[in-house]
């Protein structure tokens, strides 16, 4: 039996799960990227290593987060669900915040070029 309702919870899960259906292309393109700057320093070695450990986690964690809170939201209480509204608000604006920080990255090198 599937027993789910619309609350606050429920919608911050059908966001999350949608943001790790949208996130896939974005962490790909953000890896091509990284990879196309040539930078050949430690610290790139390691935010590369960094990057490709925290995308799948990104893509795979929103989907499962946000099945589970669609699924399971209705049974937490008003101050959680305000607190999981929070947590995914500061999720979404963290991730997007990457992406939009290395295509800025790629356009002013290319336009250097």
């Amino acid at each position: 039996m599937v027993n789910a309702s619309l609350n606050l919870a429920s919608i911050c899960g059908f966001i999350l799960a949608i943001w790790g259906l949208i996130a896939t292309p974005l962490a790909i393109a953000q890896i091509v990227i990284f990879l196309q700057k040539r930078n050949k320093d430690s610290n790139s070695i390691l935010k590369l290593i960094y990057i490709l450990l925290v995308t799948p986690l990104r893509v795979i964690g929103s989907l499962l987060m946000g099945g589970i809170l669609f699924f399971q939201g209705w049974r937490l209480d008003p101050i959680l669900q305000l607190s999981m509204l929070g947590l995914v608000f500061l999720y979404l604006s963290e991730s997007a915040f990457a992406f939009l920080r290395d295509l800025i990255k790629l356009l002013q090198s290319k336009r250097d070029t």
